[in-house]
């Protein structure tokens, strides 16, 4: 299995060594890191330095990041020309909707300006794009992204109407489920829209969950509580929901 996205730069985890090994031992055998800042793109091409094997890195600028400027934001854009041979995406970019940077006067169309940008980017370099674009605002980025040319991408920790969804993946773009599938009626409602073709599996660690997992700090061993509800939902087995959802990841990110 992949964790399709996972922030292991975050200083929450202070022992990746035994992280790993926890990963492999749940058949966890790759982890796509997105970054989220110039500081996190950094410490993400670090990372993959250090664990070659295992992290597979991405960079970006997170739609909600408080300081981005135009600097920030080109220094991105041509860091990722520089490494286009060494990342698997741009990401994690898109559209804000949480937190006070979504609330600020001319956020909405200087967060589509930026994507636009990324997107471009994304379709100039033939990389995948890692979306985060929550709720009303999955529907626009989307059609920013048709317009880009973008060939390959996902909606991470996808959360939408179902119209949305669907448009999603006619596109042929994909989608992807948290741990909060094991215990969260919309997710599971997901999981029952969209076909395995279409879906991935993530933890979006450190974010914290609930249900079973509360009090856990997350890890990309959790995916496969993921996998093993989606196939529950679905009627398939295990073994099917692991072996679509980590060919999904392979095609979109090269893996």
């Amino acid at each position: 299995m992949i964790d399709s996205h996972v922030h292991l730069d975050d200083d929450q985890y202070d022992d990746r060594d035994g992280l790993i090994k926890r990963a492999y031992d749940a058949g966890v055998t790759a982890a796509v890191v997105p970054g989220v800042s110039k500081e996190s793109n950094r410490r993400v091409l670090e990372l993959s330095a250090e664990y070659p094997d295992f992290v597979r890195p991405a960079l970006g600028m997170h739609p909600e990041y408080p300081h981005a400027g135009e600097s920030d934001i080109a220094d991105t854009l041509a860091l990722l020309d520089a490494k286009r041979g060494s990342i698997c995406a741009v990401g994690e970019v898109g559209l804000p909707w949480y937190g006070e940077v979504s609330n600020r006067p001319g956020a909405q169309e200087n967060a589509e300006a930026m994507l636009a940008r990324f997107a471009r980017a994304a379709a100039d370099l033939d990389l995948a794009l890692i979306l985060h674009c929550p709720h009303r605002t999955a529907a626009r980025a989307l059609a920013l992204i048709r317009s880009a040319g973008v060939r390959r991408a996902v909606f991470h920790w996808h959360k939408s109407d179902d119209a949305t969804t669907r448009a999603i993946i006619e596109a042929g773009y994909f989608v992807s489920l948290t741990p909060e599938v094991v215990y969260r009626e919309r997710d599971q409602a997901m999981a029952t829209l969209a076909p395995l073709e279409s879906l991935m599996v993530e933890t979006d660690g450190p974010w914290p969950y609930g249900g079973p997992f509360a009090g856990r700090r997350t890890e990309p061993s959790m995916v496969a509580e993921a996998v093993a509800a989606i196939a529950r939902i679905k009627g398939e087995s295990e073994r099917a929901v692991a072996d679509a959802t980590t060919e999904n990841a392979r095609i979109l990110f090269g893996i």
